[in-house]
């Protein structure tokens, strides 16, 4: 048996191989761009109430871990749910504040931290 192609679906080919070369360049795009936007990460830390009163009474609290190794592109997110400000390396949370910051190049900074019990955190981007 031979088959014969109608024309109005030889019209409609030829005008779906044009858009394809239009529009697949286009979604090659937009789903390279979603891969990207899922590599970088967002770490939250949530500091609750009552987390110095903890730390005072001499409990060990750790919300992070003192060495944070992160990627160019990636966010740190700190929200203080807490009645006191605390430190997290060269940043300061005041009491009911956020911090975000997106790292943009790779670095290594360090200081004190009050989230941890080493008083200390190191966060290394990369």
């Amino acid at each position: 048996m031979r088959e014969t192609t109608h024309p109005d679906r030889a019209v409609g080919r030829s005008v779906l191989l044009p858009l394809a070369f239009v529009l697949g360049p286009a979604v090659v795009l937009l789903i390279a761009l979603a891969v990207a936007g899922l590599r970088a990460d967002h770490l939250v830390v949530e500091v609750p109430l009552g987390t110095a009163a903890r730390i005072a009474a001499g409990e060990s609290v750790e919300l992070l871990p003192a060495r944070l190794e992160l990627t160019v592109g990636d966010t740190l997110e700190i929200r203080n749910h807490d009645l006191e400000a605390h430190d997290v390396g060269p940043y300061t949370v005041g009491a009911g504040q956020s911090l975000t910051q997106t790292f943009a190049t790779p670095g290594v900074l360090q200081g004190i931290c009050t989230l941890h019990p080493d008083g200390e955190v190191t966060i290394v981007v990369r």
